[in-house]
């Protein structure tokens, strides 16, 4: 009988050299999906095979898809943010802060874990008048599960900020102290306490906080930290302590040595201990001090001297400062040769360097920038 092989669903008859098909079969390669029995291919082991095959290739191609889906999404909505971007910056720029607003509601609406734009939305609010809204933003943005402790206390600085917008001090103030010894945001907070604290006149705790700002070399900290002594010094002396108020004066002196109002303060303190010598000496010090400022101090020098039997010292003194500034030489004149008491000050006037706010009133803080000690006498009335 002929020796049979079954190769791929055909038959074949060989023989070779005597050997048997029996042992050719052993040697031969098997064959994928081939029914164990009868050898040939199975059509339902075939298409078992095949499925489990093209099945990580299906799901490949569907994770692929989807992802490129999302990219294309993402880089979608990228453009359309950064085009939002760009119109809210115009329109910031352009002074319409209403339109800007407008813009980054809708941007919100689009992306709503983008926690940089709730933050610019809340202070727009704040900026527009509509602090609840800015209140709720901020808190909202507190509130979040998994945010950052830079974002959370940027969040903390801006809620503090909506109190102090509207008039809620207490709670500004707790919520600006707890930022104090934050490396990111303690600096800021620290100035805004400072600003609260100059609301409520709280003058010790402004001087507290400012002092740490003055200790770094800053001009400008310095004077506010003399401003703030003169302030303890003048409500001392309100309550009749002119011991304490000729120390607070004295202080202030050492931080800024031209703060006219320290100078001021201390003469008055001075007065009120009988010491008369020491308080004229220190206001004619205000020449070497600040001599546009004279105008405020001449009238009560020659008030302490003509008050002690010093009439001709003062003529004496006023003879030798109009040939030092002459332009008080129209002072001069109308007190000494006319006798009209307080003649300067209904000339004089005062102007800001910040800002250039003018008045007839010297202020101590300017009204119009909120600067400290940034008032100079006008010699132009002075002179005519």
């Amino acid at each position: 009988m002929p020796a049979w092989a079954s190769c791929c669903g055909r038959s074949i008859s060989f023989s070779v050299c005597g050997v048997s098909s029996r042992r050719w079969r052993s040697r031969r390669p098997k064959v994928p999906n081939c029914c164990p029995r009868t050898g040939r291919t199975d059509p339902v082991l075939l298409e078992s095979g095949l499925f489990w095959l093209l099945l990580p290739l299906a799901a490949a191609s569907g994770w692929w898809a989807a992802v490129w889906s999302q990219r294309r999404q993402q880089r979608r909505a990228s453009r359309n943010l950064h085009s939002a971007y760009g119109k809210g910056i115009n329109y910031l720029l352009n002074e319409q802060p209403d339109k800007a607003t407008e813009v980054l509601v809708r941007m919100v609406e689009v992306d709503p874990d983008t926690v940089e734009l709730h933050l610019a939305l809340g202070s727009l609010f704040r900026r527009r008048g509509e602090v609840d809204r800015a209140i709720r933003v901020h808190r909202n943005i507190i509130q979040r599960a998994g945010l950052s402790e830079r974002l959370r206390a940027q969040a903390r600085l801006e809620l503090g900020l909506d109190f102090l917008k509207a008039g809620m001090l207490d709670r500004a103030e707790r919520a600006l102290r707890e930022l104090l010894d934050d490396t990111g945001f303690g600096r800021a907070a620290r100035r805004h306490l400072i600003e609260l604290y100059q609301q409520e006149k709280e003058w010790s705790q402004a001087l507290e906080l400012a002092r740490e700002f003055a200790a770094t070399g800053d001009v400008e900290w310095r004077t506010r930290v003399a401003q703030y002594l003169c302030a303890l010094g003048e409500a001392a002396l309100e309550t009749g302590n002119s011991v304490r108020a000729v120390h607070y004066a004295s202080q202030a002196l050492d931080t800024d040595p031209d703060c006219l109002r320290a100078s001021l303060l201390k003469a008055h303190a001075l007065r009120a201990q009988g010491l008369w010598q020491e308080a004229v000496q220190v206001l004619q010090n205000v020449e070497t001090q600040c001599p546009d400022m004279l105008p405020e101090v001449l009238d009560e020098i020659r008030e302490l001297m003509q008050a002690h039997g010093q009439a001709r010292a003062w003529t004496g003194y006023l003879d030798a400062l109009a040939r030092r500034q002459p332009w008080l030489a129209f002072y001069r004149r109308k007190v000494v040769e006319q006798g009209v008491p307080a003649a300067a000050a209904p000339m004089a006037r005062y102007r800001c360097r910040q800002c250039g706010f003018d008045s007839r009133r010297l202020f101590w803080q300017c009204p119009g920038c909120q600067c400290w000690s940034s008032a100079e006498a006008l010699r132009t009335g002075l002179a005519e």
